[in-house]
């Protein structure tokens, strides 16, 4: 009989944990979905919206997380930093470059590249530029889609910098166009340096 009342225990407590386990299980993948729906909601706004409320709401429930992405982070970073928050910013931008190291060379390019950006605006050119150059080197390979990329990097970077130095970047990137392959990515890139926007 108590080899039974032991055997009903075990099978009550078995079943109990498996509860807690399984509620806790649903609690994450509740804040998961939120956090992933707050981080496209901020995706979406319009430059100069208000991200305040949300870009909070995330830094807040990133801290909860264990698989948040370099793109979450770059998104995260760069709402805090319009919405006035640039310690929490700085602390995203840096967690992106992170999660980065394992995305992949053009992930690393983006964090370096938007950290930068963050850096210049926060009036810290050196480390700007420091980080445009880690972009760069990150990207790594040779064909067009990586020339692409240091055209894009380079018209940033030289969106940032005084006249002498924006002048040397433009004049890298005009290089770079001559070596596309592609000739249709020539004409598109050659458009694309000329315009006044980003």
């Amino acid at each position: 009989m108590q080899a039974g009342v032991l055997a009903i225990s075990l099978v009550a407590l078995a079943v109990s944990l498996y509860g807690i386990v399984d509620r806790r299980g649903v609690a994450r993948r509740s804040e998961r979905l939120r956090f992933m729906t707050l981080v496209e909601d901020l995706q979406r706004l319009p430059d100069g919206e208000n991200a305040e409320i949300p870009a909070v709401q995330a830094f807040l429930l990133q801290r909860t997380l264990h698989d948040v992405t370099s793109p979450e982070y770059r998104t995260l970073g760069a709402a805090l930093s319009r919405s006035g928050y640039p310690a929490e910013a700085e602390q995203c931008w840096r967690e992106a470059l992170v999660e980065a190291e394992d995305e992949g060379p053009t992930q690393v390019l983006f964090a370096h590249r938007g950290y930068a950006l963050f850096l210049f605006a926060a009036g810290r050119p050196e480390e700007g530029r420091e980080h445009m150059g880690l972009g760069l080197k990150a990207i790594g390979s040779n064909d067009d889609t990586a020339r692409i990329h240091r055209i894009r990097t380079y018209k940033y970077w030289a969106a940032e910098e005084e006249t002498d130095r924006a002048a040397g970047l433009r004049k890298k990137a005009e290089q770079t166009i001559m070596h596309l392959e592609n000739e249709h990515a020539r004409l598109r890139m050659r458009a694309y340096l000329e315009r006044a926007d980003g």
